[in-house]
């Protein structure tokens, strides 16, 4: 894995991000903060410690190139159920170099672990991954 977790402070809030699954599925409802979390890693992309994140959404131009290029990173795209297309699915797949953090809803044609559906829990200050409950 490129990053087994990412961690950050964007005041107020501290972010302590664990990934135990090479695709990880940031789900939940509209407003939890997942779009705030997206802007937070453009900044800390930049820093050294986190160069290997690339970020897509959907204002990304040449989405399905530039992913197709994409080796050894730490892939996050939000609003991946309007960017995925089959073959995206097929790359993020059989690609294992990279490692993923996808914001979307339906996964149909990836494939993924109980381990890989996450919410942002927030206690207090200090935001988490907490594994979603998925039935088999």
């Amino acid at each position: 894995m490129v990053y087994d977790s990412i961690e950050f402070q964007a005041a107020p809030f501290f972010y302590h991000l664990n990934f135990s699954e090479r695709l990880t599925l940031v789900r939940g409802d509209s407003a939890t903060g997942k779009t705030y979390l997206y802007q937070m890693l453009e900044d800390l992309r930049l820093t050294e410690k986190y160069k290997e994140i690339r970020l897509f959404n959907y204002k990304t131009e040449n989405f399905h190139d530039n992913l197709k290029k994409c080796n050894g990173n730490f892939i996050v795209i939000d609003n991946g159920d309007i960017l995925l297309k089959e073959e995206d699915k097929n790359f993020i797949n059989f690609n294992i170099s990279n490692q993923y953090m996808l914001f979307l809803r339906n996964c149909d044609g990836l494939n993924l672990s109980t381990g890989s559906f996450t919410v942002l829990e927030k206690n207090k200050n200090h935001i988490t991954l907490k594994r979603e409950l998925v039935a088999d």
